[in-house]
């Protein structure tokens, strides 16, 4: 296959990926989806896997803890998924995709996103040093040692759907105006 001929297959494939997405973006949200308050409990809900995967890190090395992980990113996937929806994957989205408007407020969410995730990691930096403490002075431990394999992976995870929840939070001008 000659460069030429593996140069036009691709970029008939980039096309018609980027117009599968581009006819997503497009369909309106399900009813249920489009309100502004569904859209603001939905953008909270990373805090679920959150909480699961600080469960996860506090239990003992054993098949409950798995099975705790195996439900967070599960869940996490599942979340990411359904925040990507509504905000119309606003976050994934190539630049080449979206108009000014769109790629302004993409840009600014994900400022923000960087913002939230380091808050995140800074309470998680301040529960590791008060955890290191306590195992020094008391000899006991808030996390024993491969529970924050657990906890890193969830806060990884997490912000990971920062983007999309602040995308979701926020809403656009077109989905405010299904609100009613």
């Amino acid at each position: 296959m000659s460069t030429e001929n593996r140069a036009a297959r691709m970029s008939r494939l980039v096309a018609d990926k980027d117009a599968r997405v581009q006819d997503h973006r497009q369909r309106p949200l399900p009813a249920w989806l489009a309100g502004r308050g569904t859209r603001r409990a939905i953008a909270v809900l990373p805090v679920l896997p959150l909480a699961g995967g600080l469960v996860a890190g506090t239990m003992a090395d054993s098949l409950a803890r798995t099975t705790v992980m195996v439900v967070v990113v599960t869940l996490c996937v599942g979340l990411l998924l359904l925040l990507r929806q509504a905000s119309r994957m606003l976050d994934a989205v190539p630049d080449r995709m979206l108009d000014e408007r769109e790629v302004g407020e993409r840009d600014n969410a994900h400022r923000r996103a960087h913002a939230l995730t380091v808050g995140l990691l800074t309470v998680l930096v301040l529960v590791a040093i008060a955890d290191g403490v306590m195992r020094k002075t008391g000899g006991s431990s808030l996390i024993d040692g491969d529970g924050w394999i657990n906890v890193t992976l969830t806060a990884m995870l997490v912000g990971a759907m920062m983007p999309a929840a602040v995308l979701t939070w926020r809403g656009s001008e077109p989905l405010d105006d299904l609100d009613g």
